[in-house]
């Protein structure tokens, strides 16, 4: 029997678990189990394909692939147009292949704040019961002595690392700037506490190898290499229900899937059955886990009626509580030298297959284990900023924020390619500041209009439909304006340094960059000017992949769909993980 196939002539007809998706969490989850015991028979059925040694995955600085239009790796939900999103059809891309968004991601290691586990108010996920299995889970390269070693791993799986090339040009310039305004560097903005700093972001990337970590490569594929445990994993196949009886899950109906790249209705595919004797786990992601359920008879009664689905176990919470954290992209024209940037690997100037080999030459550059990425900080507002904010938008966040010094409102960061259409600008360097909000007040929700697995689902990500995060975005977007305009970096402010912003109108005051400056005026804004980053808001605000929410875990009475362990609400042996 193989490991691992598309073909479902290879799936038993019973098992002990069935993990329905085998994305970042799915992955983990079952490794986990299978490596602790070996004799238990788990199946993963994911709907893409298997993910092993693809270049776009493994190689860092080829990750821009996986989100290109024909991309096998990755699926693009889109979403009902949104008013406030000036009538557009937000896009979310969600990884598509074993792996899931860990094989497809920017690699950006990234973690909550001690004060977010701890307000979930669920036992066992409070910070003091997160932090040994995060620790558990990583082997930190930093050797910075100001670390605090106590809240990092350095015997875990997955490597963390600055990658293989580090443009210290880039990155002075913008700690330097950052300073300027108020944002000091610190040793490690991922301590759970720190909220308001800048360093050099660090990757999930292989320091040795030079090799992306992702939850396939790094826990399944090893696993089924040795053969060693009963894990098996069914790649390009759908499920569709998790199969319940007597108000136990018994097992999920799937069907072959086609993959993101069929135009017109696929052909018709007789669905089949697996059974499990313990356990099933949905674990597709947050815009598919709450599908699966739907389809299990697991929702909203009002829903699930209107589509002739019987009533499993009614949970009004399934599909709601939709979230993401809403990104505000800015570009401007670089100084770098050419040596310095991710643009060439991007315009063709850089050869891929010259940079693969050059992971094994010592006395090269490791430009293929590199993102691009260069710093991030994690910023809160100053009183002087406040001052100058909406007066509903700084009651807010006075509530919100000022009473907790550790919940930082923005993330930003500094990479140095354009990500946008190459052939609308000139060969060169280039650079993004890139801002998202870290609690967005808006919230979504997607829901099944059909029985069918095929059908489009109703997924509305309700994208700044608070007027908070609106502002929160205008703010972020005046931080990022203040540094930009002190970096050397920056080769403004004549026409063509800036590439994505708002449209200033010409007689406002922001059309005027100052630049460059060592002084420390601030940029004023007129009302006029102000509506323009708004509009400019409204316009290019987007997904960060970070989609959640929408299988809560909280109580059933709060609109909660599992437990704090994970069981769904209502049937017995089935859990949901992931986001």
């Amino acid at each position: 029997m193989s490991k691992i196939s598309n073909d479902s002539a290879t799936v038993p007809d019973e098992v002990d678990i069935i993990v329905a998706g085998g994305g970042a969490a799915g992955c983990t989850l079952a490794a986990r189990i299978a490596k602790a015991a070996p004799s238990i028979s788990i199946l993963i059925i994911e709907a893409g394909i298997n993910n092993k040694n693809l270049p776009q995955v493994i190689y860092p600085a080829m990750y821009p692939l996986n989100v290109q239009p024909g991309s096998k790796t990755a699926r693009f939900h889109v979403a009902k147009p949104n008013e406030h999103l000036n009538g557009q059809e937000a896009i979310v891309p969600m990884g598509e292949c074993l792996g899931g968004g860990s094989s497809i991601n920017f690699m950006q290691y990234t973690r909550g704040q001690g004060i977010d586990y701890d307000g979930w108010n669920m036992d066992g996920w409070r910070e003091k019961d997160v932090l040994p299995l995060l620790r558990k889970t990583e082997t930190y390269h930093n050797d910075n002595p100001q670390i605090d070693r106590s809240v990092h791993g350095y015997e875990g799986d997955f490597h963390v690392s600055y990658g293989g090339f580090r443009p210290t040009g880039c990155r002075d310039d913008a700690i330097r700037a950052s300073a300027e305004v108020g944002t000091n560097k610190v040793p490690d903005i991922s301590d759970l506490k720190e909220a308001n700093g800048i360093h050099e972001w660090l990757k999930w990337i292989n320091p040795t190898t030079g090799l992306r970590q992702d939850a396939a490569h790094v826990l399944v594929h090893p696993l089924l290499e040795a053969n060693n445990t009963s894990l098996q994993v069914l790649t390009q196949h759908q499920v569709i229900k998790v199969l319940v009886e007597k108000g136990r899950a018994i097992g999920v109906e799937y069907v072959s899937n086609p993959g993101p790249q069929f135009v017109t209705s696929p052909p018709e595919v007789i669905a089949k059955t697996v059974r499990a004797r313990k356990l099933v786990v949905v674990s597709a992601g947050s815009l598919s886990s709450p599908c699966i359920l739907e389809r299990s008879g697991i929702g909203s009664k009002e829903i699930l009626s209107k589509l002739n689905i019987l009533i499993v176990s009614e949970l009004p919470g399934v599909g709601e509580n939709y979230q993401d954290h809403n990104v505000l992209i800015s570009s401007y024209k670089s100084n770098a030298k050419e040596h310095e940037g991710f643009d060439p690997f991007l315009d063709g100037r850089r050869s891929v297959d010259a940079e693969i080999a050059a992971l094994s030459d010592p006395s090269k550059p490791k430009y293929i284990a590199w993102n691009g990425c260069v710093t991030s900080s994690k910023l809160r507002l100053s009183d002087a900023e406040l001052s100058r904010a909406p007066e509903a938008f700084t009651a807010m966040y006075n509530k919100d924020y000022t009473p907790h010094p550790s919940r930082p409102l923005m993330v930003m960061s500094l990479g140095s390619p354009y990500i946008g259409d190459r052939s609308v600008i000139p060969q060169g360097q280039y650079f993004i500041a890139l801002s998202f909000t870290c609690y967005p007040h808006s919230r979504g929700r997607i829901h099944i209009t059909s029985q069918n697995v095929r059908a489009k689902p109703d997924f509305d990500t309700g994208m700044l439909d608070n007027e908070f995060d609106v502002e929160a975005l205008v703010q972020c977007y005046k931080r990022q304006r203040e540094i930009v305009r002190r970096m050397k970096y920056f080769a403004g402010p004549g026409p063509g340094a800036v590439i994505l912003g708002p449209k200033f109108p010409e007689n406002g005051k922001a059309i005027s960059w100052d630049w460059p400056t060592d002084n420390g005026a601030v940029t004023e804004y007129s009302k006029e000017d102000n509506e323009a980053i708004k509009q400019f808001v409204r316009a290019t605000a987007g997904s960060t992949w970070h989609s959640c929410g929408t299988c809560a875990m909280k109580k059933r009475e709060d609109g909660g769909v599992v437990d704090e362990r994970l069981n769904v609400y209502g049937v017995d042996g089935l859990k949901v993980a992931g986001k």
